[in-house]
């Protein structure tokens, strides 16, 4: 029996992917899509459609308590309260919610009211995650984000006012023309704001996006390699220098203000995606919807759940799956909780590698526990590719 499998038996975590966005970031490959407004109201229909159909589909799954509940995006904001409310309805129709059940959802600065920020609170949000990116407002233009840095402030500063304590902000580093004097004035900014959670990541150029489009042209130029390396280390020293522990590999808590709901991604555990370009990972089966605003719709319209991908995981991608994951958070692996999921030892499974890795000071033993040191954290891919047999 694997990890998932018992999970299902504890809790549940709930995404709902919103996927629209006022305008759409240069560098952005998700599921997310501007100039839509014509189909919020259907799109709402159809997701508390979707949620509908999966429950009388799959009851056992309501009997797992909800711990946490996430509305990503694209950005969930663009909905109403009213939109939003009726979505929270249906879920808690179908579903019970634990008493300190975490609801988080993702903002952009500059685009949401202090109305609509207390309405979120009050209806029992209690975790916000603002886009912010930088605080650089040339970089913003160029990323084409919809907010200034002054704007970025006042609305963290606004929601924790009106009651938010829980708040994230995103840091996007190695942006075209950026130095490490830029982020250090960028965590100069951040030590003064009252958040407790950073999320922060390399900018990547993905394939189909105008960034690359903008690369491919040279019509810009990224940092080096050697560049991009001194900036990681900038973003990830400066952030823990303010306080901030590392959990895992591109996140960073005060007081252990976790994402749970992310924790359940690298702790190998259940949860339900709904809407379009949502994720699953139910007993053992990792599913896909539809990326695609209409073909969604329609889909719902004819009563078909909206799945285009369904892979089941055999006990051997499991086992990997589980290893790579747990490497990405500050516990790392644990050989009693793998054989717990598994049955079967960690090292005759994956003792070479481990050795192997241990050596080449990558990964620290510590008493039952394999986990990434700071070189292995910046050579995260690499040390995961190594638990793919």
């Amino acid at each position: 029996m694997t990890t998932n499998q018992t999970a299902q038996t504890r809790d549940m975590g709930i995404y709902l992917h919103i996927p629209f966005c006022k305008q759409k970031c240069i560098y952005c490959d998700f599921p997310a899509y501007q100039g839509l407004t014509a189909y919020y109201d259907d799109y709402v229909e159809a997701l508390i459609k979707e949620i509908d159909l999966w429950c009388a589909q799959q009851p056992e799954s309501t009997t797992c308590p909800v711990d946490t509940i996430y509305f990503g995006g694209g950005t969930p904001t663009e909905l109403s309260n009213s939109h939003i409310e009726l979505i929270m309805e249906r879920l808690a129709h179908h579903f019970t919610f634990k008493p300190n059940v975490q609801i988080s959802i993702e903002a952009n600065p500059g685009e949401t009211t202090h109305a609509q920020l207390s309405g979120l609170h009050n209806m029992g949000f209690n975790r916000i995650s603002f886009g912010v990116q930088t605080f650089d407002d040339e970089a913003l233009r160029f990323l084409h984000r919809s907010h200034t840095s002054r704007e970025a402030i006042e609305q963290i500063t606004e929601a924790y006012d009106i009651g938010f304590t829980d708040i994230n902000l995103d840091l996007i580093y190695a942006l075209p023309n950026q130095t490490i004097e830029d982020i250090e004035r960028n965590l100069a900014i951040v030590n003064t704001l009252p958040i407790n959670h950073i999320s922060t990541y390399g900018l990547q150029v993905e394939e189909g996006t105008y960034l690359e489009h903008l690369v491919r042209r040279e019509s810009l130029s990224l940092p080096d390699e050697d560049i991009e390396d001194d900036m990681y280390d900038a973003m990830m020293d400066g952030i823990e220098a303010l306080g901030f522990e590392r959990y895992e590999i591109s996140n960073f808590a005060k007081h252990e203000a976790y994402s749970r709901h992310n924790l359940r991604y690298w702790q190998y555990k259940d949860y339900l995606g709904f809407g379009a370009g949502a994720h699953s990972f139910y007993n053992g089966i990792r599913r896909g919807n539809n990326r695609y605003v209409v073909p969604y719709l329609q889909m719902l319209g004819r009563d078909v759940l909206p799945a285009m991908e369904r892979d089941p995981i055999s006990t051997e991608r499991a086992q990997e799956d589980y290893c790579f994951l747990a490497l990405r958070t500050k516990g790392g692996i644990n050989e009693q909780h793998f054989f717990d999921a598994f049955g079967v030892h960690l090292m005759d499974e994956f003792g070479t590698i481990i050795d192997s890795l241990v050596k080449d000071n990558l990964l620290i033993s510590d008493n039952g526990s394999y986990r990434l040191n700071s070189v292995g954290a910046k050579h995260g891919n690499y040390v995961f590719s190594q638990f793919l047999r």
